[in-house]
């Protein structure tokens, strides 16, 4: 084992020099591509979920975490931000929207932070567009949530508009009931008349008004306006009809007055709803504004250096420890 380890060391020690230059050349193209790439720009930033509802187990930040994920989101995007022109995609293949989510998947990163924030990161060659697609993520997220919590109260607003117009339709019917019954009877106004007289006529008995000839006159008069108004029926039929009216129209206005009182309830539930349906919410809070990034994220020319100089040194030490096995093994084969 140590002979062999000795013979390995012998090999590249004698191929020194071979293998610092191809090292070093690696290291000199790795240096001209990292000036000759693309620059990409990363933005960042850390959101929160707000005024997002609780689903069984999953909490507010997992939520969010998968309306961020949805691929609704990216089609957002790219209908957004144009992102066909700015990826320069070909339209006229059949994939060319999925090329452009693997574009988007490449670019956008989004992961759950230990206190229980999001991180969003989306990077480009271009520093406005790494912002924008930040901003856009926000902004398309606020967009689905809001679309699902409109679907949610649509059907809420439709049942409280229909059980509002159940109750309107009970309050007109009730209310046409009254005017029929008025109409027919017509003994309302005619029962608050001989209230009236009846009660001048106690006060006249007790001595509590002047008995005067002009009250008396009055109080003849109304009598006779009320009779004449009502073909000429006694009192005594007046109030046997006024007191079964009564007691019919009684019972329909408690009933009416209930049914106004459900109507405004129905009301105020449905304008409820309504509010609910058309209020803006923003369902994700910013805990830093995406900014746009003034330095390259990549190429960390350091890093591109020391990669190359790496994985080509450890390839020129596998090549020149095996090149005589591959040497003999190749003259064997053109030998025979």
């Amino acid at each position: 084992m140590l002979s062999h380890n000795l013979s390995i060391a012998k090999k590249l020690y004698k191929c020194k020099k071979h293998i610092v230059l191809s090292t070093f050349m690696a290291m000199v193209f790795g240096l001209l591509y990292s000036y000759i790439i693309k620059p990409v720009y990363t933005s960042t930033t850390f959101v929160y979920p707000s005024s997002l509802a609780i689903y069984g187990q999953e909490s507010q930040t997992e939520q969010l975490l998968q309306f961020l994920e949805s691929k609704e989101i990216q089609l957002y995007l790219i209908t957004k931000l144009n992102l066909v022109n700015h990826y320069h995609i070909d339209t006229t293949k059949k994939n060319h929207i999925l090329k452009l989510k693997d574009i988007l998947d490449s670019k956008i990163s989004i992961s759950k932070t230990k206190y229980e924030s999001i991180e969003i990161k989306a990077s480009d060659f271009d520093p406005d567009t790494s912002k924008l697609l930040v901003n856009e993520v926000v902004n398309g997220v606020n967009w689905l949530i809001e679309k699902e919590h409109k679907e949610k109260y649509s059907e809420t607003v439709k049942n409280s508009l229909i059980y509002l117009e159940h109750k309107k339709h009970q309050v007109d019917s009730t209310q046409n009931l009254l005017n029929e019954l008025n109409k027919k009877y017509e003994y309302l106004n005619v029962g608050i008349q001989l209230k009236d007289v009846i009660k001048n006529q106690y006060k006249m008995q007790s001595g509590g008004a002047s008995n005067s000839l002009s009250d008396f006159i009055n109080m003849s008069e109304q009598l006779k306006v009320i009779e004449t108004e009502n073909k000429g029926k006694s009192l005594s039929e007046l109030f046997t009809s006024i007191n079964n009216y009564t007691l019919q129209y009684g019972k329909l206005t408690t009933y009416f007055d209930d049914q106004v009182s459900e109507w405004t309830k129905a009301n105020d539930d449905y304008q409820k709803n309504l509010f609910e349906y058309n209020r803006k919410i923003n369902f994700v809070a910013m805990a830093s504004v995406p900014l746009k990034p003034l330095a390259p994220s990549w190429p960390k020319r350091w890093i591109v250096v020391f990669v190359s100089g790496i994985v080509v040194f450890i390839l020129s030490c596998i090549y020149f420890i095996y090149i005589d096995s591959f040497k003999q093994a190749y003259a064997k084969i053109t030998e025979e």
